[in-house]
């Protein structure tokens, strides 16, 4: 493994500044993060920036799924939950943080009708295989108005680490990866686009030239140069929020996908080992920092949920959190537009509009393909991007999280490293503890809230 660090970041800022590369990737999301893996796996000589940590926007905030999406099926989008079905039979065999989980899906009065539900799982087993679906009465599980429920499998994740493991990917096939580094003005000049970016942590300036630029941005994609094609009337906003509960107060084994009794749309309720997530709400927003969990909000989510635990309503969330997703199209619901991505091509610019989790290597190989189409780097695999960092060990370590996933703050460790602010947050004094003392003991300062690199002075 190479090192990626804090200290290899601040020689690669330092390096970058007024070098030539083929593709700039702004946004480090799962989606950038995919673009990049999969650019530097096909010979790309490519830098990936993010303005904060890598996939603390989004790409950490939604409800953790890798999923096809009986909803699609339900809207008609069949070929769009064929998709979704395939990447996550691929994400399930090649990844150990994506696994298994067993759903129960309620029938019922207010819920979903035993007919088309029974049709619907029919047609997912038969695009995404698994095991047939058989109704189980309700005997005093869920609530009266619950007859009944259909059992079927699909998958969980982490979403920020799925994220770093591509990144990581990416720096191991010789990308330039930069968290904590904004974009900040883009000059069009012969044979490419000269780009203006920032340090974040020191403030500093630095320039980079290329012959493309990807806008991975996600929710910032209009603040970052768009392309024709890509205006506010089409590249929506729509807020999700969660809640986190203990496990605790929810001792059911399974998730449930359910209908709110509050509005009709599906909710999840999904137990994760120490912690119970349960969300979400979608509704559009004008900002892409529109990250504040209001209280109409949070009551809607506990609402809902409430029909199938009332521990819920009575309970206070252990963590809240918001995340804005990017969705193309136009109308009045954010709920009947695609989740669907769209890629835009303008001249040596590309865009991606949307994308979820569970779809982003197929937006990374559709991306990687344009790129060659127009900068002619020859055949583009069709196994890309490809996991080529399996974790070191997954989802426990402190010191690979510094010296081989580039975390530069404890927030980025317990985030987007180990998981513990959604996965175990009775143990977050507890890991800022253990976090402090590493760093202690290796002599590593915190300035400003970063991990700081001190270098000797040169004679």
């Amino acid at each position: 493994m190479k090192p990626f660090s804090y200290f290899t970041r601040s020689d690669d800022v330092l390096s970058s500044n007024g070098a030539s590369f083929d593709v700039l990737v702004v946004g480090g999301g799962i989606i950038g993060s995919g673009v990049a893996n999969a650019l530097s796996q096909s010979g790309v000589r490519v830098i990936l920036v993010d303005r904060s940590d890598f996939g603390s926007g989004t790409s950490s905030k939604s409800s953790k799924l890798i999923h096809g999406g009986l909803r699609y099926l339900a809207q008609g989008r069949m070929k769009l939950t064929r998709n979704l079905l395939k990447e996550r039979n691929y994400l399930l065999q090649h990844s150990e943080v994506v696994r298994k989980e067993t759903f129960d899906i309620l029938v019922g009065r207010g819920q979903f009708g035993k007919t088309s539900i029974r049709a619907g799982l029919m047609l997912y087993r038969l695009l995404g295989g698994g095991r047939p679906s058989r109704f189980i009465e309700n005997k005093g599980e869920y609530p009266v108005d619950v007859k009944g429920y259909f059992s079927y499998t699909d998958c969980v994740t982490d979403d920020a680490y799925l994220t770093v493991m591509n990144v990581v990917s990416a720096h191991e096939n010789n990308a330039v990866c930069l968290n904590y580094v904004s974009f900040q003005r883009l000059e069009k000049v012969e044979g490419g686009i000269k780009v203006q970016l920032m340090d974040v942590i020191t403030g500093t300036e630095f320039e980079v030239q290329a012959k493309m630029i990807i806008n991975c941005a996600g929710a910032w994609i209009l603040k970052v140069a768009p392309g024709k094609g890509v205006n506010p009337e089409t590249t929506r906003l729509s807020k999700g929020v969660h809640l986190i509960y203990p496990r605790a107060i929810y001792p059911r084994k399974n998730s449930v996908a359910f209908k709110s009794p509050v509005d009709g749309r599906q909710m999840f309720v999904i137990p994760r080992d120490k912690v119970v997530i349960v969300g979400t709400t979608d509704t559009f927003t004008d900002s892409p920092d529109d990250l504040k969990v209001s209280p109409e909000e949070k009551d809607y989510v506990k609402k809902s949920c409430s029909f199938v635990s009332d521990s819920f309503s009575k309970a206070n969330p252990m963590v809240e959190y918001a995340g804005i997703r990017t969705l193309y199209g136009t109308g009045t619901s954010p709920g009947k537009l695609s989740r669907d991505f769209k890629i835009i091509e303008d001249g040596i610019s590309i865009t991606v509009i949307g994308g979820k989790v569970t779809d982003y290597r197929r937006v990374a190989y559709k991306v990687a393909k344009l790129v060659s189409s127009k900068i002619h780097i020859g055949k583009v695999s069709h196994d890309i991007p490809r996991l080529d960092y399996p974790g070191l060990p997954w989802h426990n370590n402190i010191e690979t999280a510094i010296n081989f996933e580039c975390a530069m703050t404890s927030s980025d460790i317990m985030e987007r490293r180990l998981g513990t602010y959604f996965f175990d947050p009775e143990r977050l004094d507890e890991t800022t503890k253990e976090i402090l003392e590493f760093l202690e003991k290796n002599n590593v300062k915190i300035e400003n809230g970063f991990f700081h690199v001190q270098r000797e002075k040169e004679d």
